[in-house]
């Protein structure tokens, strides 16, 4: 950088003085002669520009065509995406009234099932439940009865003990009852 900076201020210089008439401090009329050294410095500057900054400046704009070719690219890839997505969208959203009457008749179906199976359920434990107190109810009444049985045949036997031991005649049969048995 500090080269072509040396090299503006230098053209500059000789520019001036041939500009100035070489220094000679003489009226000097301005001629087209007088812009030929300063044509010359501009077009070695602007050779030497196009020289130097040519093939940087090739290889920078190729370096951008193909950033930009494949930025180009990439985003055609992401168009074709995005229009196969919104497709794809678009199909789901066409058939959502069907997916919503299938979801529906699915749900109703369960609902169905479920309800049949709950009363199902419902109907077997009731039963269960009524043979459960059946069964307990007569558990409990053969208890009851049992319970009455052995009371009432114990009153049986006290009266009878009572009858035996109050009357002599039955203790006598009873006596020869037992050592016929013997």
């Amino acid at each position: 950088m500090r080269f072509w900076t040396a090299y503006a201020i230098l053209a500059m210089t000789i520019t001036k003085a041939y500009a100035s008439g070489g220094g000679h401090g003489e009226e000097h009329h301005a001629s087209i002669f007088d812009l030929f050294a300063p044509a010359v410095n501009v077009s070695i500057l602007l050779g030497v520009l196009v020289w130097k900054i040519k093939q940087p400046l090739k290889s920078y704009f190729s370096s951008k065509a193909d950033e930009i070719a494949n930025t180009l690219e990439r985003a055609n890839l992401k168009s074709k995406e995005a229009q196969i997505m919104l497709d794809g969208e678009t199909r789901k959203l066409s058939n959502l009234s069907n997916e919503l009457k299938n979801i529906e008749q699915h749900a109703e179906v369960e609902v169905a099932n479920f309800e049949k199976n709950l009363s199902k359920e419902t109907e077997d434990k009731t039963h269960k439940l009524k043979i459960d107190a059946n069964s307990k109810i007569q558990a409990d009444k053969k208890e009851v009865m049992d319970e009455l049985n052995t009371e009432l045949l114990n009153q049986v036997i006290s009266k009878t003990k009572s009858t035996i031991k109050t009357n002599k005649d039955y203790q006598n049969k009873v006596s020869s009852k037992l050592l016929q048995g013997l």
